[in-house]
């Protein structure tokens, strides 16, 4: 009998190693973007559909094809009906941007002749290079053409995700040949992240939504013009930690600003910071509770390191590839440390 091989006993852990790993990830991160991103959002995926592939095959009693299949399906078909809503939206907003900027050159010239505080008045020429609604459409159709891309490499993601589905089937088996020792931990490491994903997910979709329907109606009622644009806007941008729902907020408001009375423009405020606290602040803890414990800072380093590999979709990405690191660091008793460092409420053994 052979002796077996153990991952701990590989020689990785001097630092010279270490930072040469390090320097490689990064540039295939970088260079690599159309191969590995797909590859991620297909894992990601495998780990989502899983349990309710797995239910459905239980129930059905078919080839589980039939299962993964099916929830594909569905994915696919809500994708392609909500982005054809959305390319809509955004061609009737881009059609009233002449308009909307006319309005708010009335808005400023009326606030730099009336607007005085204490004897002051305002130069507002300023403020008319740094707010305009040509930014606010190159920003929405930006990150509707981020989403664009994206879609279209969805052939890409699902050749990953069928080879993915086939290699599930005989994967542990080749895991607990080659690693007999370690093969314990390897399933456990799977397990522990398919389901914090799954956690995130399935939570931060859900406040996501709920935070984006209210969103709408309430953008709707006020006239907000591309309403269901910033509604999806809203939806994608709440996937990226602390900053996202906020930055999601600030444009309907400018356009609240622009087409509103003052009165009507603080009523729209209050009520969608309310909206966003509501299932930020009171929904979401109820839901799940501490769900990632991942240090803030860290996770904001992490979704702004992604930010700059991956753009708008690395920082939407981030949270679960951070979930996946600390529940692979925490596998390994030589690197647990670095998992406690990075945990917001570290548990001693």
């Amino acid at each position: 009998m052979g002796e077996d091989v153990k991952l701990g006993k590989l020689k990785f852990n001097t630092t010279s190693n270490i930072a040469i790993l390090l320097l490689i990830a990064v540039l295939a991160i970088v260079h690599l973007k159309s191969i590995l991103q797909p590859l991620v959002v297909a894992i990601l995926l495998f780990f989502l559909i899983r349990p309710p592939a797995e239910w459905l095959e239980k129930r059905i009693g078919r080839h589980p094809f039939l299962a993964y299949g099916a929830l594909v399906g569905i994915v696919m078909a809500v994708l392609f009906v909500a982005s054809n809503i959305l390319f809509s939206n955004l061609q009737s907003f881009t059609e009233e941007v002449p308009t909307l900027s006319e309005k708010l050159q009335n808005k400023l010239l009326w606030f730099e002749d009336n607007a005085t505080i204490l004897g002051f008045s305002f130069d507002t020429s300023e403020v008319t290079g740094l707010i305009t609604v040509e930014k606010i459409e190159s920003f929405a159709t930006g990150l509707v053409g981020s989403l664009a891309s994206f879609t279209a490499g969805m052939i890409t993601v699902l050749i990953f995700l069928l080879f993915i589905i086939l290699e599930a089937e005989t994967l542990p088996k080749r895991i607990k040949t080659a690693y007999p020792a370690d093969v314990d931990r390897i399933i456990a490491l799977a397990t522990s992240s398919s389901k914090g994903i799954n956690v995130y997910v399935v939570t931060r979709a859900s406040v996501a939504f709920g935070q984006a329907i209210l969103a709408a109606i309430i953008l709707y009622f006020f006239g907000i013009p591309g309403w269901f644009l910033w509604a999806c806007i809203t939806f994608m941008m709440d996937f990226i930690p602390y900053v996202g729902a906020l930055i999601s907020l600030l444009f309907p408001i400018i356009l609240g600003l622009i087409i509103l009375s003052p009165s009507s423009a603080v009523f729209l405020i209050i009520l969608l910071i309310a909206n966003q606290q509501l299932w930020g602040g009171v929904i979401e803890p109820q839901i799940a509770g501490k769900r990632l414990d991942i240090s803030p800072i860290v996770l904001l380093l992490l979704v702004a390191f992604w930010g700059w590999a991956w753009g708008v979709m690395g920082m939407i990405l981030g949270v679960p590839l951070a979930v996946i690191m600390k529940r692979a660091l925490e596998s390994d008793p030589r690197t647990k440390p670095i998992a406690m460092m990075l945990s917001m409420n570290p548990k001693s053994d």
